[in-house]
């Protein structure tokens, strides 16, 4: 019994010292409880919190927090209209061949995306035909053709640097369907 108890403690920890890493990463936690009564999280945001066991509570209440990650159709069109949009397409070039292309986008496949934001701006530039992002930039938004790619491209770019890049989460598939209707 005492394996089992002093095993229970070690992923106790091991799960609080996680928790605790992703917060100290994000900018926007103003306050964070965390309690362990049977590994039971409880986070308060912003002095805002739950007392359902296992909720979080994440809610944003001043400006003070960061952007939204996640854009709808809506916000791409208003990003478009406004001209204030970096989209970078993640998909590999034989999709958009077959599936079709977002108006005015950059294609960096998935797999290529961070080499691409490490590249220096002048390789950048000669590669893709157009000015490397910067890491302040906050019109930079990826997608994919549904939305899971992004997120990872999203990831990536949060991790090099660039703490503004947002997702298209419909993605290309969406656009489609939003498109076609706005057409018909």
């Amino acid at each position: 019994m005492a394996g089992v108890s002093s095993t229970f403690r070690l992923l106790q920890r091991r799960q609080l010292s996680n928790i605790s890493n992703f917060i100290k990463k994000q900018s926007n936690f103003a306050a964070v409880r965390v309690s362990t009564p049977k590994v039971k999280v409880l986070a308060t945001l912003h002095g805002k919190g739950s007392n359902v066991e296992g909720q979080k509570d994440f809610r944003r209440h001043d400006s003070n927090c960061a952007k939204r990650t996640d854009l709808n159709f809506d916000d791409i069109l208003t990003l478009l209209g406004n001209g204030n949009l970096q989209l970078i397409d993640v998909r590999e070039p034989n999709e958009l061949a077959q599936q079709g292309e977002f108006p005015s986008a950059l294609n960096i496949p998935l797999g290529q995306l961070e080499s691409a934001l490490n590249m220096a701006p002048h390789t950048f530039k000669a590669l893709y035909g157009c000015d490397k992002p910067d890491l302040l930039d906050d019109n930079i938004v990826f997608a994919c053709y549904a939305g899971i790619r992004s997120l990872k491209a999203m990831s990536i770019a949060h991790e090099i640097g660039y703490l503004k890049a947002r997702q298209y989460t419909g993605g290309f598939k969406e656009w489609l369907e939003k498109t076609e209707e706005i057409t018909n």
